[in-house]
């Protein structure tokens, strides 16, 4: 399709291009590592722990916890809870 081929090219120039069904397809358009970090948040882990569970640094969970509350438009961890329990992407 031509927006395969406009995709590869991209990457071929060195474009970050989203996977097919992988950015926008959780709730609030989270990615599905993003909804992962998210799910962990809600279940109460702390940054360290979700980094340790993820094989990631805690770095990069913290770069994902900001996308998640930039989606959701929450500004804590407790927007994060109350945005996955209502399953949408609500204002705290």
């Amino acid at each position: 399709t031509l927006h395969g081929q406009a995709a590869r090219e991209q990457r071929r120039v060195g474009v970050r291009v989203p996977a097919p069904g992988g950015r926008g397809s959780g709730p609030g358009g989270l990615s599905k590592r993003e909804y992962e970090v998210a799910s962990l948040v809600a279940e109460g882990y702390t940054n360290s722990q979700i980094a340790e569970r993820l094989f990631v640094s805690v770095r990069t969970v913290e770069t994902h916890l900001s996308h998640i509350f930039g989606k959701l438009g929450v500004t804590s961890r407790v927007g994060v809870v109350s945005a996955l329990n209502r399953g949408d992407s609500g204002q705290e």
